[in-house]
């Protein structure tokens, strides 16, 4: 039997992968198997017989074929995965935190009502983390690993409740925010 005709009897290509193959051969086996005419006449079950062994043949010819095609080797170039997009809701959640931490600064941090506080130290930290976190840049790693420094050497040499509140509060968003630059830069992929 050529490789052709075993195509044809199992309803596939000639150039039909492995898989295909065998979907095919259990969909007719199905079918045509013997034991599945129980009580049906002599000849109806020795046609069926017959027609399975042809399918068996089919099915045998196809898979040497297949064993015997030339494999093609390809080698993928190693391409680093893409970092997952950093979503502008996470971003937005991380800023709603870092606005809770520069109220509650505000209000009962190292300088009590302090707008200056606000203006010089809470939002140059929040717009360095949120610049790191949407590029990924270096830079503005280093400046909010500075800002984040100066920030927590503030609140422990000016300490009170309300400051270590606020800090405990800006630390995650701020990690959150450098998480995301870190993942947009790759510097994970390493």
């Amino acid at each position: 039997m050529t490789p052709e005709e075993a195509a044809a009897i199992l309803h596939v290509g000639v150039d039909a992968s492995a898989s295909d193959v065998e979907r095919a051969y259990r969909h007719s086996a199905r079918t045509l198997h013997p034991d599945r005419l129980a009580g049906a006449p002599e000849d109806t079950v020795t046609a069926s017989a017959e027609q399975f062994a042809r399918l068996t043949l089919a099915h045998q010819v196809m898979v040497r074929e297949i064993a015997e095609r030339p494999v093609e080797a390809t080698i993928e170039p190693d391409v680093p995965a893409e970092p997952p997009p950093s979503g502008r809701w996470v971003i937005i959640g991380w800023l709603s935190v870092l606005l809770v931490a520069g109220v509650i600064s505000y209000f009962g941090g190292a300088l009590p009502r302090s707008t200056g506080d606000v203006v010089l130290r809470l939002l140059p930290l929040a717009a360095a983390g949120t610049a790191f976190a949407l590029t990924g840049r270096r830079v503005f790693f280093a400046l909010t690993v500075a800002l984040l420094a100066v920030s927590v050497l503030i609140t422990l040499v000016l300490a009170s409740f309300g400051s270590l509140v606020a800090l405990g509060l800006l630390l995650v968003p701020v990690v959150g925010l450098m998480v995301m630059g870190r993942r947009r830069a790759g510097w994970d992929a390493r």
